[in-house]
């Protein structure tokens, strides 16, 4: 459950989301994964899967915020 202060917050300036940004093992590409995260303890679980994999290289997670449509 949110508080009035949160609710406030996130009306202001936006909810804040999470993106991990991965690497292909062996070249220099670099992509967004598959999903954007809710909470950081999601990103970093998703963070922990991509490690165990050979395929692809964790590189950072970033986070950016969004707004929702005010109008009706």
């Amino acid at each position: 459950m949110k508080t009035r202060w949160k609710r406030w917050a996130d009306r202001l300036f936006g909810h804040k989301y999470y993106a991990v940004i991965v690497g292909e093992a062996g070249s220099d590409r670099y992509d967004l994964a598959s999903q954007i995260h809710p909470t950081a303890a999601s990103a970093a679980a998703h963070r922990a899967r991509i490690m165990q994999t050979r395929a692809y290289v964790y590189i950072t997670t970033i986070t950016f915020r969004t707004h929702k449509n005010l109008l009706p």
